[in-house]
């Protein structure tokens, strides 16, 4: 069986929604340190995310310019950051850098898709939400992953499966 490019697109889209699907159940799970089988679920949906995150990208990436290529860039290397276990090399909050650059990431990216048509506001909105909602609560909620993180992250998550359910849908055969 040869793997095609539509194949990659469809498995790449299952990934985005199994990965937002997971970011999104995860949300509502207490964070306990040193759980290896919550560690196992962030490390299982992360990877998710990153395959979802370059199918999103590639499959439209024809459509955009310089914008959307620094914005995946950008998010893709956020991404790849968080997968593993949280560390602090040299006194660098990796996890928290990577989040950072994740949602600037997906901001630009999330913003060139909107702007080229690639994919419709439905699902490029969540991701453009993502930082005025986490710096909006952040400033009323100061508290380290508090409700702008939390409210952040199932916008992030939502974009995800949206964009994973849009490429599938698009991806399918049609009958005649």
């Amino acid at each position: 069986m040869a793997i095609t490019f539509p194949i990659l697109i469809r498995l790449g889209a299952i990934a985005a929604l199994v990965g937002g699907t997971l970011r999104f159940g995860s949300s509502f799970i207490p964070w306990v340190e040193g759980s290896g089988p919550l560690e196992s679920l962030y490390f299982v949906t992360d990877i998710a995310l990153l395959f979802g995150l370059f199918t999103i990208y590639l499959a439209r990436a024809d459509r955009l310019g310089l914008l959307g290529l620094v914005g995946f860039a950008i998010a893709a290397v956020g991404q790849a950051a968080i997968i593993g276990p949280d560390h602090v090399p040299f006194g660098i909050d990796v996890y928290g850098l990577g989040v950072q650059l994740i949602v600037g990431g997906l901001f630009l990216l999330g913003i060139e898709l909107l702007r080229k048509g690639a994919y419709p506001v439905w699902v490029t909105g969540f991701w453009i939400a993502v930082p005025v909602v986490s710096l909006g609560l952040g400033v009323l909620d100061p508290t380290p992953y508090g409700w702008g993180y939390f409210l952040g992250g199932i916008l992030f998550s939502l974009g995800f499966v949206a964009a994973g359910l849009m490429l599938l849908r698009s991806s399918m055969p049609t009958r005649r």
